[in-house]
């Protein structure tokens, strides 16, 4: 890993990541196989992606702040669930076994692929069947899904972000971008306390990750702003394109 073009691809791939993560999701599909792909071992490839990721959503929160309008007491609560579930999930990750995490790698890419492939017909279904304020509001029987996809998010995380936008969209939500400016929100607490999980677990090459930050931080701010101005529909099939390639990948080596 110290070649120049190895850290410049791993560079490229951390600003499309982030930018990808922004406004459409699935901004793991990209970084995540790039480490692998260059001969990072996939828990520590996770980790890395992780962390490096967090710094990206951070930037894009900014972004969206204005456009997210819930509750105080509310986002209070959502916001522990997400940092809860984080905490659990990558406390459950570190514990697995490399080669254990490395066998379950193609059916996680795989689910969290075909979740994003088919996100339109799952968020226009439970539009249909969704009833709802338009807003997001706390209840107790929304804990358990919202803390069994923030825990799938500390483990693993790709394709947190459609998970959350389909839920938000069955709990009545309209406002797409309120929607994305919340899911960046609980995604950036959620990987925030699953990084500090990975950064002392030893999973972490600072190296590569100081370049995947820098891009995801780049690529998470902009990504963001040029949002509302993007062909996103164009973004979300190179997405699902690349994200089936990686998915075959996955499955045959």
């Amino acid at each position: 890993m110290e070649n120049y073009l190895q850290f410049g691809l791993l560079f490229i791939a951390a600003i499309i990541g982030g930018a990808v993560n922004a406004f459409a999701g699935g901004g793991g599909f990209i970084v995540f196989p790039s480490l692998v792909l260059n001969g990072v071992s996939s828990i520590r490839a996770n980790a890395m992606t992780c962390v490096s990721m967090w710094f990206g959503n951070v930037a894009s929160v900014k972004a969206f702040k204005n456009d997210i309008h819930i509750l105080s007491k509310d986002l209070k609560i959502i916001l522990l669930i997400s940092g809860i579930g984080g905490l659990c999930g990558a406390t459950v990750m570190v514990m697995t076994d490399p080669e254990i995490f490395r066998s379950l790698v193609p059916y996680f890419h795989l689910i969290s692929w075909g979740t994003f492939a088919f996100s339109k017909s799952i968020l226009a279904y439970f539009q249909k069947v969704s009833k709802g304020s338009g807003h997001f509001e706390y209840s107790h029987g929304k804990l358990l899904p919202l803390f069994l996809i923030n825990f799938y998010g500390g483990y693993f995380n790709a394709g947190i972000g459609i998970m959350i936008l389909t839920l938000f969209t069955l709990y009545g939500m309209k406002d797409l971008n309120e929607m994305n400016g919340l899911k960046v929100l609980m995604v950036t607490v959620n990987n925030g306390i699953a990084a500090l999980c990975f950064v002392f677990s030893g999973l972490i090459d600072w190296k590569i990750t100081i370049v995947l930050t820098i891009g995801g931080i780049i690529g998470g701010y902009y990504g963001a702003v040029f949002s509302r101005h993007m062909n996103q529909e164009l973004v979300r099939k190179l997405i699902i394109f690349v994200g089936g390639i990686i998915a075959v990948y996955f499955f045959t080596t």
